[in-house]
């Protein structure tokens, strides 16, 4: 067996480092991958990381539970390729959904893609988020011309902003409290920034719709007090998406909020994105490779750290504590301490 380490969080804010053994070769169909950069998830790793996922109290929920070992978002180099893989081999880089590891045994049920050749490894983790992003999109049907607003410019906010812009919105609006978020959206090409902490936000968008409000809402911050605000904004018969995982309940006026106007609320958990896939789309991790090879999705600008695995809790408290400077997070996955 080989020997291999990865994170684990063996409890609220804690996370470690504890080794685990892999088979010295891939079986039939399954790769072996050496890691080395994993993209922190600062939705779900937070969550867990927190103890604030809504699933922890419920025994019958078993994915949030310590220990829990983060990560889905890695890139790392082929050491080994089983019998019957095709596509890659010994030496190729690819993304994966591996966890924070040193190594990882990769079958054909998880993407695995092989990096352009034209693309830094670095910025191959950001498929994982930018697929999560994409399910705003196909499930809210966006169309040429819609004004879309997005709440949060964290990473999915900032991605789902910017992939309503390449499927044909005419004006994107990114909301964010914090300013040097919303000056790596300007970066990114989006629209509009707004500040509610400083502007009045439902004047700004009666202003920049007309009094209209937005065809298309996606809430992505998981504030559950957001939503609310999020449904006000969006225009007759409107769609508010649900992008970000709400971390509990919101009141909301039925009847003036969304009866009367006919707004739709979509939850749009990552899960769901399947729901909204047609025949002929094609694979959607592969689709968001192609864009960020191609300069369609920008990710440079929201790759503010790379640290060393060892690193991990600075890392995780400097995306909870520190939202200014922290954004896209990478943890060098070949440095252990």
């Amino acid at each position: 067996m080989r020997k291999a380490k990865r994170l684990v969080f063996p409890g609220k804010m804690q996370v470690e480092i504890e080794e685990f053994e892999l088979p010295e070769a891939p079986g039939p169909g399954e790769i072996l991958v050496e890691n080395c950069y994993g993209l922190i998830s600062p939705g779900t790793e937070l969550a867990m990381f927190t103890e604030t996922h809504v699933g922890f109290p419920l025994p019958e929920f078993g994915y949030a539970k310590f220990p829990f070992r983060p990560g889905y978002a890695a890139v790392g180099r082929v050491l080994q390729v089983g019998e019957g893989v095709k596509g890659v081999q010994e030496g190729d880089m690819v993304f994966t959904r591996a966890e924070h590891a040193s190594h990882a045994i990769v079958s054909g049920e998880h993407p695995v893609l092989k990096a352009p050749g034209r693309l830094p490894a670095e910025h191959m983790p950001f498929v994982a988020l930018a697929n999560i992003a994409l399910t705003s999109v196909r499930l809210s049907e966006v169309r040429l011309g819609h004004t879309v607003a997005v709440f949060g410019q964290g990473l999915i906010g900032n991605l789902a902003a910017q992939l309503m812009r390449c499927a044909g919105a005419r004006k994107v609006i990114g909301i964010d409290t914090v300013p040097e978020r919303l000056a790596i959206s300007t970066q990114c090409g989006i629209d509009v920034l707004v500040n509610p902490a400083e502007d009045n936000l439902r004047s700004r968008v009666d202003d920049l719709t007309d009094g209209a409000g937005c065809q298309i809402v996606v809430e992505a911050t998981g504030n559950p007090q957001v939503a609310p605000e999020a449904i006000r904004i969006a225009a007759q018969m409107g769609k508010v998406v649900l992008l970000g995982s709400p971390r509990g309940s919101a009141e909301i006026d039925l009847y003036f909020d969304l009866h009367r106007t006919g707004v739709s609320l979509i939850g749009a958990h990552g899960s769901r994105q399947a729901d909204a896939t047609q025949y002929g789309d094609p694979d959607p991790n592969a689709l968001m490779l192609e864009f960020i090879a191609d300069g369609r999705l920008q990710v440079a600008p929201l790759l503010t750290h790379t640290l060393p695995v060892s690193a991990a809790d600075r890392a995780y408290r400097g995306l909870l504590d520190e939202k200014e400077n922290y954004l896209g997070v990478l943890l060098d996955l070949r440095q252990w301490g």
